[in-house]
């Protein structure tokens, strides 16, 4: 905008920044929050203490400090109070301070709430026919024991509104769970009425993120419709794929997907899982793009998968609540996602190494990663070698 006249640039930063909330933190080198301003109170910060440490005060910032690249972005993070905000980071001002942090907090919920919308619409149309068919099955099964108990009639009807209710809350819970896990988990949780595995902790756990190539050219040129459309057939293809494998779907994020394993029930062999799974998203987008590509859209696919520790829990409010992890395993397999080519499925090191015996790697040597302090050793799958007997048993 070198440019433009000073008025011009002026009226475009406004016209930016209208009605958004813009607050920003300085952090020292302790990670002590030095000092604050800007709409603090939007964010619910209107009470951060300097001097204190800034993990306490801000907790969405655990896990992001110290830096690891300066500056830094990191987008559509939860604030707090329903605020949605882009998170810049840089360190250095040139001045006395020159060492420390700085975190500016630049709100973007309209733009979140927008895309919500479009995501819920199709997540909505994936999960329609499950949940039908959940509450079928259950109406059929219990229009049959009462069938088979004619004897006991007069107790049942007097009964029947408590086991009513009481079948309602168990499908509405278990609907919550499915929106993350798979059916057979959601309901093993919610008959044993233990959802403490649920709440914040550490696992090791074996992350895997996928999205599509060229869907951002194909969202501007096609018609609303056909996004969802393919956004639906998209989800309706994945999600019953990850649940036969029991991943944990963390979220839907656009085209995105991330889905992960040993958490939050372990299991022996989650780098396995994930490679499996990943393989078969492929081959079955891939008959799925056959048709997109008749059509004369060119949309492909890329996988990312990482391994290591993370943080895990329920993020949100009561009934309406994610399960998410947090850490560098995540943000690793996101960035192989974004750099994998249509129909490549990156992985690192320590998933290579898990999975070798029944795949065929390709090495691709050292890799620099944005986010990453560290180029690290990164393979594609270019197949399975051989089917695990268990696997080939449930036919996966």
């Amino acid at each position: 905008m070198a440019n433009l006249p000073a008025a011009v640039v002026g009226h475009l930063q406004a016209l930016a920044l209208a009605g958004r909330a813009i607050a920003w933190l300085r952090i020292d080198d302790t990670l002590a929050l030095a000092e604050a301003g800007g709409d603090l109170e939007a964010y619910g910060l209107g009470a951060v203490q300097p001097g204190t440490a800034v993990s306490e005060q801000a907790p969405f910032l655990e896990g992001l400090l110290p830096l690891v690249e300066t500056p830094w972005e990191m987008p559509s993070v939860e604030v707090g109070r329903g605020r949605v905000a882009d998170l810049h980071f840089w360190t250095g001002d040139g001045g006395p301070s020159d060492g420390d942090t700085w975190v500016l907090l630049l709100e973007v919920t309209p733009e979140r709430n927008a895309a919500q919308r479009m995501q819920q619409k199709a997540y909505d149309m994936t999960l329609a026919q499950e949940r039908e068919a959940v509450l079928n099955r259950r109406l059929e099964e219990a229009n049959a024991a009462l069938q088979a108990a004619q004897a006991e009639l007069e107790r049942w009807n007097r009964t029947l509104e408590e086991r009513v209710a009481t079948q309602l809350e168990e499908i509405g819970r278990i609907s919550r769970l499915k929106r993350f896990l798979a059916p057979s988990l959601a309901e093993l949780i919610v008959s044993s009425g233990d959802e403490s595995i649920l709440q914040s902790h550490r696992r090791d756990i074996a992350a895997l993120f996928c999205d599509l190539r060229g869907f951002t050219a194909f969202s501007e040129t096609a018609e609303p419709e056909e996004v969802l459309e393919l956004l639906h057939n998209y989800h309706a293809t994945l999600v019953p794929l990850i649940q036969s494998f029991e991943g944990t779907l963390d979220r839907f994020a656009g085209d995105g997907l991330m889905v992960f394993f040993n958490d939050p029930l372990p299991c022996p062999n989650p780098a396995e899982r994930a490679v499996r799974l990943a393989v078969g998203m492929r081959e079955a987008m891939a008959r799925l793009f056959d048709d997109w590509q008749r059509r004369g859209h060119a949309i492909g696919f890329g996988v990312g998968i990482a391994q290591g520790f993370a943080t895990l829990g329920q993020i949100g409010f009561e009934n309406r609540f994610d399960y998410s992890a947090i850490g560098t395993v995540v943000n690793t397999a996101a960035r192989l996602s974004d750099i994998a080519a249509d129909g490549e499925i990156l992985v690192t090191s320590r998933v290579a190494g898990a999975v070798s015996a029944f795949t065929e790697l390709v090495d691709m040597g050292l890799l620099t990663i944005k986010g990453l302090s560290r180029p690290i050793a990164v393979s594609s799958v270019a197949g399975l070698t051989k089917v695990h007997p268990v696997h080939a048993a449930l036919g996966r």
